[in-house]
């Protein structure tokens, strides 16, 4: 390889490292994309269609487990909603609010666990288990918690509206089924699922 050669590439090396630096490479991000080219940031359907799957889906996996660790799932629901939007600044408000039910759901669960009965495995995760006497207070913050999810969703700007209102359904949603979690026989849960099924989405 001649001496031309070599210094041609590495002056159209030099140049493009330069190039990258000016469009504000270097490890960074541009137009909210990532390195690999995928989506870092922005409001998309996708995005909210996933923290609104996460938020109804869990919840209903949570209603199967044994009321003693229903609420440690919950935690764990909006833990993996909230992780969703993490570093989306498009979705700064709704990333607060599925926050404030978690960590409502952290404390409470924290403050009142129940050593007398073991920690209960479902598919990959553990649930830690309250104590009986602590759940209607528990289910009384945690309920509050979500109302205050849905203002802050409810009142985010106008050109997020579409998507925020959409997790404040599932909120929504949740919260519903949080006050018939305790009922006896389930009746509610039943007739809200069943309800769900026969309206169309």
């Amino acid at each position: 390889m001649s001496s031309k050669t070599i210094l041609a590439g590495l002056l159209a090396l030099i140049f493009s490292c330069a190039t990258a630096l000016a469009d504000g490479g270097g490890g960074g991000s541009r137009d909210g994309m990532d390195s690999g080219g995928g989506q870092r940031s922005g409001l998309s359907a996708k995005t909210t269609k996933a923290v609104v799957t996460t938020l109804t889906r869990g919840f209903e996996r949570c209603g199967t487990l044994p009321w003693a660790y229903k609420y440690d799932c919950y935690r764990h629901t909006y833990k993996l909603a909230a992780q969703k939007l993490d570093g989306n600044q498009a979705y700064a408000e709704a990333h607060r609010a599925l926050v404030l039910v978690e960590e409502t759901l952290t404390r409470a669960v924290k403050q009142n666990l129940d050593p007398a009965q073991p920690v209960k495995r479902k598919g990959l995760n553990l649930y830690r288990p309250v104590k009986r006497e602590a759940v209607p207070q528990i289910k009384r913050q945690t309920e509050a918690a979500m109302k205050k999810a849905e203002t802050i969703l409810l009142r985010s700007p106008a050109n997020k509206q579409v998507h925020y209102a959409r997790i404040a359904e599932a909120v929504n949603s949740n919260k519903v089924l949080l006050r018939s979690a305790l009922l006896p026989g389930g009746m509610i849960r039943l007739a809200w699922g069943l309800l769900k099924a026969a309206v169309p989405a």
